[in-house]
């Protein structure tokens, strides 16, 4: 019997969507709901967690942008995806609070996100960004 050395990968026509893709895919929804007042910034960086074992990792922040307050944005959010992990699990910090959830899925991540938009700290902070734009407009 031959060996396959090709049972390992997994050849699909669709790639697979990292936690980025999901923020990207909701950015719009600020900008809309707030008629262009607010709205979402995506950065991502090449990370190095010092712990042990070291860690590579991709960092995902999702800011929340005030245009015009000067571009004024708030983190309110980091993702850490893990190279040696893949896409998913996922950590997320809220950086409002520094509450981390570890090993988040694919399949629970958008609600974990959105557990991180519903916090009183987190909603009192967006809101707050948002009415001050509104009066500097006055």
């Amino acid at each position: 019997m031959t060996k396959n050395i090709w049972d390992n990968f997994k050849f699909t026509s669709e790639p697979e969507k990292s936690a980025f893709d999901y923020l990207k895919e909701q950015s719009e929804g600020l900008t809309v709901a707030t008629g262009g007042e607010l709205k979402v910034e995506n950065e991502v960086i090449d990370a190095y967690i010092d712990e042990e074992p070291p860690r590579l990792a991709a960092l995902y922040m999702l800011y929340v942008v005030a245009p015009k307050l000067g571009n004024f944005r708030r983190k309110i959010l980091t993702v850490a995806e893990y190279s040696e992990e893949g896409r998913f699990p996922v950590d997320i910090v809220c950086n409002i609070d520094n509450e981390k959830l570890v090993k988040v899925s694919e399949s629970d991540f958008l609600d974990k996100v959105d557990f991180i938009m519903k916090k009183s700290l987190v909603r009192t902070s967006i809101e707050n960004l948002y009415r001050q734009s509104l009066d500097n407009n006055k």
